[in-house]
């Protein structure tokens, strides 16, 4: 959907402010302190329904009130005929969450409407960083292409939870913690699948941007890892190979083993980017990874907002204007945030003629 109408009330910096977007591409662009940020950060949390800043849903509220309010308003795109609103209210501790006015309680509801791929100055720690955030990189790649996913992932995270809180009260049962050791494999089984075909998928679109807007520079690929897990073991193998594991876990009380462990790996030219890729290069290679995921969104008829929050300003004209090219041709709504609208900026984006709104109050 395109995000035409963006309210925002006692949240960060903002007391009351009211942002109308009416362009495919919008520039935030205002000095530092001035809420661009927080407008990006805003429109994240509409989406997922958390901050890609805090933990604390406390830490959001503007100084001195104890609430806030955020309400989307969205016209039709191609995938979707209808105008939509979605807004969430956070007081005394409990969030609420309505679609066109009604109350939602599953997730599910809000991201087949509306979906948001954010590109952060964080994100080079998809590849140097540790392996949480390529998780979830993962988690939301495979979400991308089904919905279903929140299911399966949901039913895994019980799961675990189940099986680490036997471990931690010491196990007295030990055919009750098979039940449970043989429930989080077959879900971590599962999970490794779904995570493995969408990083050769990630894998493939990543090489084929560097061939289109790169100039073909680099040959990229992906090595999943599955922390013990094997797809090509039954389960009575697994028990037998892992028997150590079993015996660490009964000292350290949490699951040693499952997909809530794994990691991947990105290279460039056959070298680990994480330790041998320059800064500019581990930028890139963050950058294509986001890339990627717009554009198999784009093929699974999803059309997400593009979020761009200070993340262009350390990459060269030529490879900025190729960006833009990029968001010219994929036809999202995109949203970017700035500190300055100089006369080269002004140059690379005029091809998208965008809005540009200021936070110079």
């Amino acid at each position: 959907m395109f995000l035409h109408e963006l309210e925002i009330q006692q949240f960060r910096c903002f007391s009351q402010k009211k942002f109308v977007f009416h362009k495919p591409m919008t520039l935030i662009v205002g000095d530092n302190g001035t809420g661009k940020t927080s407008l990006a950060e805003a429109i994240h949390y509409l989406c997922y329904m958390k901050s890609f800043r805090c933990h604390m849903v406390s830490d959001l509220v503007c100084h001195d009130h104890d609430s806030f309010f955020l309400k989307g308003s969205f016209t039709p795109t191609d995938q979707l005929v209808d105008e939509h609103t979605i807004q969430v209210g956070y007081a005394n501790k409990k969030k609420a969450i309505k679609v066109d006015g009604k109350i939602v309680s599953t997730y599910k509801d809000i991201f087949e409407l509306f979906q948001v791929v954010t590109l952060l100055e964080d994100d080079i720690n998809l590849i140097k960083g540790y392996p949480a955030q390529r998780r979830s990189f993962m988690d939301q790649s495979v979400l991308f292409l089904r919905t279903g996913y929140l299911k399966e992932f949901r039913d895994f995270k019980r799961i675990l939870q189940s099986r680490n809180a036997l471990l931690s009260k010491g196990v007295t049962d030990r055919l009750e913690l098979d039940i449970w050791t043989e429930k989080l494999w077959n879900h971590s089984i599962q999970i490794s699948m779904h995570r493995s075909e969408v990083l050769q998928k990630v894998e493939k679109v990543m090489n084929e941007l560097l061939k289109t807007y790169f100039d073909d520079i680099y040959k990229i690929t992906i090595q999943y890892e599955s922390k013990h897990v094997q797809k090509s073991e039954n389960f009575h193998d697994f028990k037998q190979r892992m028997s150590y594991i079993f015996h660490q876990e009964s000292f350290i009380k949490r699951s040693q083993f499952g997909a809530h462990l794994d990691d991947f790996i990105v290279k460039i030219d056959g070298r680990n980017a994480r330790l041998y890729a320059s800064r500019g290069q581990q930028k890139l290679i963050a950058l294509l990874c986001k890339l990627s995921l717009i554009s198999l969104a784009n093929k699974n008829a999803f059309s997400p907002v593009i979020l761009v929050d200070d993340f262009i300003a350390d990459f060269d004209s030529k490879r900025l204007k190729n960006i833009v090219k990029f968001f010219v041709n994929c036809k999202n709504q995109v949203i970017i945030t700035t500190p300055c609208y100089d006369t080269d900026l002004k140059r690379i984006v005029e091809i998208a003629d965008p809005d540009v709104l200021s936070m110079n109050f």
